[in-house]
């Protein structure tokens, strides 16, 4: 690995990173009790708060139909609610219940503290630039 020129190194780690990622989300050494699908929209409308249908999609890159398949299942389970736009009533919205956002910080405990196991020893400036680093990355994705 250490021949890689940096580039394809990040890519390498990047593509193995993603593909344990996922295998673990599909274990039994799952990380939580939320779908990484349910995780990410909770957290995106927790912290931005109440969003048109069509804004989450774009934000995921994902069609409306996918969305709106998997925002129907935190429905049903009581974890965001549906409503009219008060801007455009024909227009639907979703926003986190409180219910929604109790399971969001258990899952989010539970995740933080994986990662606090993978980072062990990792120094907070580390850390930090690691997570600019990952910020910087997914931006590149959108831009």
């Amino acid at each position: 690995m250490d021949e890689l020129n940096p580039l394809e190194r990040v890519e390498y780690e990047l593509t193995t990173f993603i593909r344990r990622a996922v295998y673990l989300d599909q274990s039994e050494r799952k990380i939580g009790f939320l779908e990484r699908a349910s995780y990410l929209l909770l957290r995106q409308l927790d912290e931005f708060g109440p969003s048109r249908v069509k804004d989450l999609a774009d934000s995921f890159k994902l069609d409306i139909s996918t969305l709106s398949r998997q925002a129907g299942g935190l429905e049903t389970k009581g974890l965001i609610e549906r409503f009219a736009d008060p801007g455009d009533g024909r227009v639907r919205m979703f926003k986190i219940t409180e219910l929604g956002k109790e399971k969001l910080e258990a899952d989010k405990r539970l995740r933080l503290e994986r990662y606090n196991e993978w980072m062990d020893g990792w120094s907070e400036e580390e850390r930090g630039l690691f997570g600019e680093f990952l910020t910087r990355l997914n931006r590149g994705f959108v831009d």
